[in-house]
């Protein structure tokens, strides 16, 4: 390998080191009152769920916080697409039943 080809590798390993560095560890919630794919919005410590609308007077999607009203959907792939539909940075949860820990799907 020449000296400009070294240079890239190293100037490439210190980037993959500082997005390391900066990637937080996420704290996965320790059980799921159901089994299935939850959305999951580790900033906000919420799920996604179904929740009653004031002005609107009817039942919506949104942020809940108990994850027993969250939306346990049937495959990854259903709760990947409600993951695209939203701004707030997600992931989804598969529990593989209740009361068992989940496991970081995406």
């Amino acid at each position: 390998m020449n000296a400009s080809k070294d240079a890239k590798t190293e100037k490439r390993s210190d980037v993959v080191k500082k997005n390391r560095k900066r990637c937080k560890t996420l704290t996965v919630p320790k059980s799921l009152a159901r089994q299935g794919y939850v959305v999951w919005f580790y900033e906000h410590g919420k799920y996604l769920g179904l929740a009653w609308n004031e002005t609107a007077s009817e039942i919506e999607k949104a942020h809940v916080t108990d994850d027993d009203h969250a939306i346990y959907f049937e495959t990854f792939a259903q709760a990947a697409v409600a993951c695209d539909k939203f701004v707030s940075p997600c992931r989804v949860l598969h529990s593989p039943g209740p009361g068992e820990r989940p496991k970081l799907m995406g």
